[in-house]
C-alpha cells in the first residue's frame, strides 16, 4: 500500500517522534510512506532517507476563506501524486483546539475522501480545550472519518459529548508505538530541562521562570550539571526554545551559571534520542521532550502546558511527576521524590505495556485500510 501522512511539522522533535511512529509501522509491514510538509527543501535535508511531498495549507491562497477552499479542491484534484494514495492518516499530536487554526486541515482530509475517494483516518489526537464555535467545526468534521482516534480521557469525554461518532477510538500518544531503549542506572550527575514559552490560559512567564530557576538550583545544590535542551531548537524557520532558555540563564545567579549550559543545536529524532541517554534525568515543559526521555530510558519530571501532559503522565500511572507551568508552592519536595523514587522500574514496565496497546491500536487502523 501507499500511505501519506498529511499535516507534518518534524522540523519539531515531539513532531517527528509523532509522524515517524506511526510512518515506520507502515513502512515495517512493506509499505510505501509518504509525509506531507511545509518546508520540503530543508526537511529532505534533515531527513534524507523518507519520501516527503510538498504540503498545500502554506500556500497564502488557501488561507482566504471560500475561494482557498476551491483552489485548494483543485490542488488535489490536478495532483497526480495525491491520486496515487490508497488512505491518508492526519499527523497524530495536539493540534485540534482553540489554541491553533484546524479547521482547514480537516477540511483538507475531507477532500482527499470526497474528491479522490480515499479513506481518511485520524489517528492518537488531543482535542480542545474548544470555543464554542471551534467545537462547532470540529463536530462537523468528525463523523467523516473511517477512524478517529483520541489519545487520552479528556479527549474522548470531549468528543463525546458533540455526539455518538461510531468512528471513534481512544488510544495512547503515538510515539509510544516508537522502540524503547533499556533503561540503565548509571549516573552521570547530569539533568537536562526543556523550557518553552506558552501565552494561552492566562498564565504568567514570571512564575514560569522562577519555577524553573528553582529547579535548576537545586540540582546546582546536589551538584548536578544542568542542561537546557529541546525537542525544539536550532532551526531558524521554527519555534526555537532555547532562546527562552536563554533568557531564564540570564538571571541565575553568577555562580550556578558555571554549572550550566544552554545547548542551542539542532537534532534529528536519532541523535536527540541518543543524548537523552546520557543524562540522569529530564525535567519536560514540552510533553514529547518526557515521552522521548522515557523511551530513551531516562527519568522525566513533566511541567504540563495544556491538558495533554497530565494525562499521558496519568495512564504512566505517575501523576505525581507532572506539575503545573504555573506550578506554586514547594518544588524541593518534589524534585527530591523524583530524583531519589525507588520505583522507575515500575514505570518501565508500564511502558511497555502502554507499547503493546498501542500496537494493538495500530494493528486496527491497519485492517480498515486493507479492508
Amino acid at each position: 500500500m501507499k500511505i501519506l501522512i498529511e499535516n507534518t511539522v518534524p522540523l519539531n522533535n515531539g513532531d517527528a517522534a509523532l509522524i515517524f511512529s506511526i510512518g515506520e509501522k507502515f513502512e515495517e509491514a512493506g509499505n510505501e510512506v509518504y509525509y506531507s510538509v511545509p518546508h520540503l527543501k530543508k526537511i529532505k535535508e534533515i531527513y534524507p532517507e523518507k519520501n516527503w511531498i510538498q504540503s498545500f495549507l502554506p500556500l497564502r491562497v488557501i488561507k482566504i476563506p471560500v475561494v482557498g477552499l476551491i483552489i485548494l479542491s483543485m490542488l488535489l484534484i490536478s495532483s497526480k501524486e495525491h491520486r496515487n494514495f490508497d488512505a491518508i492518516i492526519s499527523a497524530p499530536g495536539g493540534y485540534i483546539n482553540s489554541y491553533y487554526s484546524f479547521k482547514r486541515r480537516l477540511q483538507l482530509m475531507t477532500l482527499y475522501k470526497f474528491l479522490l475517494r480515499k479513506k481518511i483516518y485520524m489517528y492518537s489526537q488531543s482535542i480542545g480545550p474548544f470555543k464554542e464555535k471551534d467545537s462547532k467545526i470540529f463536530a462537523k468534521y468528525v463523523k467523516h472519518f473511517n477512524l478517529f482516534y483520541v489519545r487520552d480521557d479528556i479527549s474522548m469525554n470531549r468528543t463525546l459529548e458533540l455526539g455518538n461518532f461510531k468512528n471513534l477510538f481512544q488510544t495512547k500518544d503515538a510515539a509510544f508505538l516508537l522502540k524503547t531503549i533499556d533503561y540503565s542506572k548509571i549516573k552521570n550527575n547530569k539533568v537536562a530541562i526543556s523550557v518553552r514559552e506558552w501565552k494561552f490560559d492566562d498564565r504568567s512567564e514570571k512564575v514560569y521562570f522562577d519555577l524553573i530557576k528553582s529547579i535548576v538550583n537545586y540540582f546546582y545544590e546536589n551538584g548536578y550539571e544542568v542542561t537546557f535542551l529541546s525537542t525544539c531548537q536550532g532551526e531558524p524557520m521554527y519555534k526555537d526554545d532555547s532562546l527562552v532558555a536563554k533568557k531564564i540563564y540570564s538571571e541565575l545567579d553568577k555562580k550556578v551559571q558555571n554549572s550550566v549550559k544552554v545547548d542551542d543545536s539542532f537534532y534529528n529524532l536519532h541523535d536527540l534520542r541518543k543524548r537523552l541517554t546520557n543524562f540522569d534525568f529530564v525535567v519536560g515543559t514540552r510533553l514529547h521532550m518526557c515521552i522521548l526521555s522515557w523511551l530513551s530510558g531516562t527519568p522525566a519530571l513533566n511541567i504540563s502546558y495544556e491538558e495533554k501532559g497530565k494525562e499521558s503522565y496519568k495512564y504512566l500511572n505517575i501523576e505525581k511527576y507532572s506539575i503545573d507551568y504555573n506550578h506554586s508552592g514547594e518544588i524541593d519536595t518534589v524534585l527530591s521524590n523524583f530524583v531519589n523514587e525507588s520505583k522507575f522500574s515500575d514505570v518501565f514496565k508500564k511502558i511497555k505495556d502502554v507499547q503493546i496497546e498501542s500496537n494493538e491500536n495500530f494493528k486496527k487502523l491497519y485492517k480498515d485500510i486493507k479492508e
